[in-house]
């Protein structure tokens, strides 16, 4: 972490987030009970983000602490004890009487996204076969911990960052601007002080993106922030696309599956004060606004000295209120622009691992001709292939005529006439040791041939890009 989050992780670790006043009457209904029970206490505070971090934080002042990792709110409230939880509903604070206005409203947003967040990651673990979904749940409960606190400890600048995300900033790219660093940073940071169960963790970032758990409950969680505010959005489009791709349906399929959840969760939920989305929901017969973006972002290039890169407009905004690319798009197009610009070629290519490692697909193309298109580039792995042997270990390859014969049999059919079978260069993407994807370039139907300085400098540009990933 750099400095300044270390600042903020300080700046914020000590303050508890609030719990809802009906979680904590709740609660204290149950302790006061005869029939009360660790199972009923469980199911009121696992959709309160500030009462399950709290009994989370607890688990740290334990004098014996379990030798397997707590992982579960179920199983965490026992090695507390009753007397803990009943101290707790005393202590701490109450949101609604903690927060007003636009703070209250804010905080109430990232409560609901995280509540659902929580039954969509319980859901999908489910479907996908999971063992102990409740701890999925729970991660996806904690997922935003550092908007949440911010929200409590510095609501100005949280009102700052919805300033820039009103004029078309991405919430990481607004924490960006005003913060110096994403928030996802600040919830590793926070959750790593907290010492929070270590899936709350992986689920930060790219590094753990294509390992099953973690992508799980960053799924759920993308999917909440996305159909939060309506569901004819490009950005509910978007992960719609992805969760349709994530659990093999199609997005008609997907659609159906998400909207029967987020009913699911407004009937779990109904009883709590939070926004619920399902009441959002298209009603039969309204049509579901089409995404204009295809899968795959080309980027047109001009024979001339300007970039033109022209994504459309967000919808319900003028073309003057374009939406920044997220960190990591425009570092893979401006690499693939530079192995266009700079060193002389003419097709330029990322394409990504599916979660499950079983395709790779292009999602970033740069195309200066006008020969067969690289963004219909997509190969099975499940068979051995030159892009299975690939992305099994970090290494680059410079298809050429002297290692021709040797290599052109292990490309797929499917893909020989998409690439450029007279030469190439590729290199496989790792990020800490995991694969992610592949850059490829070649000169097209332009014609000429590849030469050891272009593939020495497709090199350099492509590690250089894959240590920013690092970073």
């Amino acid at each position: 972490m750099s400095d300044s989050v270390n600042d903020w992780v300080r700046r914020l670790h000590t303050d508890p987030l609030p719990a809802l006043h009906r979680t904590l009457k709740q609660v204290r209904e149950v302790l006061n009970s005869i029939s009360g029970s660790h199972a009923a206490i469980s199911k009121l505070v696992e959709h309160d983000p500030g009462f399950s971090l709290a009994i989370f934080r607890q688990l740290r002042t334990l004098p014996n602490k379990s030798r397997e990792p707590v992982t579960k709110i179920a199983n965490a409230i026992p090695l507390l004890g009753m007397d803990t939880i009943e101290r707790m509903t005393r202590e701490l604070p109450v949101l609604e009487d903690l927060l007003k206005g636009p703070p209250r409203r804010g905080l109430l947003d990232c409560y609901s996204r995280a509540a659902h967040a929580a039954i969509y990651a319980a859901n999908l673990a489910e479907r996908l076969g999971h063992h102990h979904p409740e701890a999925f749940a729970n991660a996806a409960l904690l997922h935003d911990i550092g908007e949440m606190a911010l929200w409590v400890a510095e609501p100005d600048t949280m009102k700052n960052m919805q300033a820039h995300i009103k004029q078309g900033d991405g919430h990481e790219d607004a924490a960006l601007e005003v913060l110096g660093f994403t928030l996802e940073e600040l919830n590793l940071g926070l959750g790593n002080r907290w010492e929070l169960p270590e899936l709350v963790q992986e689920s930060q970032g790219l590094f753990n993106s294509y390992q099953p758990r973690p992508l799980t409950v960053m799924m759920a969680a993308a999917v909440a922030r996305a159909t939060a505010s309506g569901w004819n959005s490009h950005d509910a489009s978007d992960k719609l696309e992805l969760l349709a791709e994530f659990i093999g349906i199609s997005e008609t399929q997907a659609s159906t599956y998400l909207h029967r959840l987020a009913v699911t969760a407004a009937n779990q939920l109904q009883s709590l004060p939070l926004p619920l989305p399902a009441f959002r929901l298209p009603q039969t017969g309204v049509t579901r606004k089409k995404k204009p973006q295809a899968p795959v972002t080309k980027i047109e290039q001009p024979r001339g000295n300007r970039l033109a890169v022209k994504p459309p407009p967000a919808s319900g905004k003028s073309p003057q209120a374009k939406p920044k690319a997220n960190p990591l798009q425009a570092l893979l197009t401006r690499t693939l622009h530079a192995l266009c610009d700079e060193h002389g070629l003419e097709r330029a290519m990322f394409a990504m691992l599916s979660p499950d490692r079983k395709t790779l697909k292009a999602r970033f193309v740069v195309d200066k001709n006008n020969g067969a298109s690289l963004k219909t580039f997509e190969v099975d792995l499940h068979s051995p292939n030159l892009f299975s042997i690939l992305v099994k270990k970090p290494q680059a390859l410079w298809l050429n005529p002297d290692n021709l014969v040797k290599y052109l049999p292990s490309i797929p059919e499917s893909v020989v006439r998409t690439v450029c079978s007279s030469g190439f260069f590729i290199i496989s993407v790792f990020i800490k040791d995991k694969p992610i994807g592949v850059f490829y370039a070649d000169v097209g139907s332009a014609g000429g041939s590849l030469n050891t300085d272009q593939f020495n400098n497709f090199k350099t540009t492509c590690r250089r890009a894959m240590q920013e990933l690092t970073r």
